[in-house]
């Protein structure tokens, strides 16, 4: 079974995206993209990835975010994107969390941030939309 959701806190003007459980790799993407319209009108300046309770890694859907999803969530005047997993996530999330990270490596407009709770990536987004 699986479980997506997207809720926007305008107070701090963060759109987070939750996912639960086993994703193929077009359900992932599909996921994801349908994220573009609740960024297009909610225009956070944050965006987190709740990945901590998915079954299944994305590493095949790397390619596609560092290509496609992140382009357009920057057009989309996003500055920053994080990702909470849990020190002892589903291995295959923690591969595809480094996977991301190694593609995104000399992509020096954008980086992800990684957390381990959802308290702590609060605080960052709350932070940096101070410090802008």
């Amino acid at each position: 079974m699986t479980n997506f959701t997207t809720d926007i806190n305008s107070r701090n003007n963060t759109l987070t995206i939750r996912m639960r459980g086993f994703f193929q790799p077009d359900a992932f993407t599909e996921n994801l993209e349908s994220t573009l319209k609740d960024i297009q009108s909610g225009k956070p300046q944050v965006v987190l990835l709740d990945a901590r309770f998915v079954k299944s890694g994305w590493m095949s859907s790397n390619p596609w975010l560092v290509s496609w999803f992140i382009p357009k969530i920057l057009l989309l005047k996003v500055q920053y994107f994080g990702v909470i997993i849990e020190d002892d996530c589903d291995p295959f999330t923690r591969f595809s969390i480094i996977n991301l990270e190694h593609l995104l490596e000399n992509e020096s407009s954008f980086k992800i941030k990684l957390f381990e709770s959802p308290e702590e990536a609060a605080i960052w987004g709350r932070d940096n939309i101070k410090a802008a």
